[in-house]
């Protein structure tokens, strides 16, 4: 069960305006070709490998006895493919760009180290599919356009922890009193850069890397309250928090209208 969730406590377009005044101030600024072409939009196609990279913090030592605080990283890579359309704009004389995208592939991540001595708890984190609207800014060195974005990035996340329980002649089964299962759609910010070069006329090639953040969430388990939150703490249910990120590379080809 979800309890609450909170973002950082700072945004990054902080570093897009950094970039706005390297690039716009910066002597001898050439505005992006494409800027001048009558070809402001575009769409292609995306593939890539995303890294999620989550940790978990078990607040009272619930899982791992005797140890509140103790944090768990657990990440994991996959490959990923998507979708993505675009339109090119100036204003003020700055050469802007106007994405949105939509991801779907391997971007799962999972442990069973939250109780590192009897492996028999496994968290676990799914990114089921992504999607970001973005704002850039861009400039032209010769054949190649770099480029520079932040926004809003929206994810459909599972979160889990499964504890497995046993004894002497008992099955191993799954306790669900003190095992959460979550699926909800979250929203962070992403950041990212790359470079674009012309492939053939009306297409580009292009290569970028993202970073998104969505966050921290608390969870409980030991719903019922029958066990204590560590060696000396109260029975009641007992929290974890988990923070998920996710870094993805990727090399997409676009298709420009009108050229």
């Amino acid at each position: 069960m979800q309890i609450s969730s909170d973002t950082r406590p700072w945004h990054p377009v902080a570093l897009v305006l950094v970039g706005a005044i390297l690039l716009g101030g910066a002597p001898g600024l050439a505005l992006a070709e494409s800027a001048h072409e009558g070809a402001p939009m575009y769409v292609g196609l995306l593939a890539g490998s995303a890294w999620s990279n989550n940790e978990i913090k078990d607040l009272e030592g619930f899982a791992h006895w005797g140890m509140p605080g103790y944090t768990l990283d657990y990440h994991d890579s996959g490959l990923v493919f998507g979708v993505l359309a675009g339109h090119r704009l100036v204003i003020a004389g700055l050469p802007l760009r106007l994405e949105i995208d939509g991801i779907i592939g391997d971007m799962t991540a999972r442990s069973n180290r939250l109780d590192p001595e009897g492996l028999d708890e496994t968290v676990e984190v799914e990114f089921r599919w992504l999607a970001t609207a973005r704002v850039g800014i861009e400039r032209a060195m010769g054949p190649v356009r770099m480029f520079a974005s932040t926004g809003m990035a929206l994810s459909g996340i599972d979160r889990s922890v499964t504890d497995i329980d046993s004894g002497r002649g008992i099955e191993p089964y799954m306790d669900a009193d003190d095992s959460f299962s979550d699926h909800t759609t979250e929203v962070g910010w992403v950041v990212g850069a790359g470079i674009e070069t012309r492939w053939s006329r009306p297409w580009d090639i292009r290569l970028e890397g993202l970073y998104m953040d969505f966050g921290t969430s608390t969870h409980q388990v030991n719903h019922s309250g029958n066990n204590r939150c560590g060696p000396d703490g109260p029975q009641r249910p007992c929290p974890y928090k988990i923070d998920n990120e996710l870094g993805m590379v990727r090399l997409g080809i676009t298709y420009r209208f009108g050229l």
